[in-house]
């Protein structure tokens, strides 16, 4: 009579890195407990080529900036009116800078080719 075959319990070295991978997109997206990073700002730049949230208010001066960039693509994030690059990240990734304006509406955009045009934010700074 024939053992009956076990199956290799060892995990695979792409399922271990998968699910290394994993974790900090989880935290990056609220897929658990884990806390966002701090930062006044948090932005996430999803796979999708989105932006999330889409719409920030912050108070004229300066604030700090988290970009959070999901496990398939890497982002930046540029205020349009000026130019500046406030972030930029790699797949898995978070950036972290900080953003000074007056008060006025702005567009936050991804200037990675083929992202800005569904990459598009509204950032209002309050008028004093």
């Amino acid at each position: 009579m024939r053992r009956p075959r076990v199956p290799n319990r060892r995990p695979r070295p792409r399922a271990v890195a998968a699910a290394l991978l994993a974790v900090p997109l989880l935290a990056a997206c609220g897929g658990g407990e884990t806390a966002l990073p701090d930062a006044d700002l948090v932005v996430v730049g999803t796979d999708r080529l989105t932006w999330e949230p889409d719409q920030l208010r912050m108070e004229p001066g300066t604030a700090s900036l988290a970009l959070v960039c999901e496990g398939g693509a890497n982002h930046n994030l540029i205020i349009e009116e000026t130019g500046e690059e406030i972030a930029a990240c790699a797949p898995g990734r978070t950036s972290f800078g900080e953003v000074t304006l007056e008060g006025g509406n702005y567009t936050y955009v991804c200037t990675v080719p083929g992202h800005e045009e569904t990459m598009r934010g509204a950032l209002a700074v309050a008028v004093r």
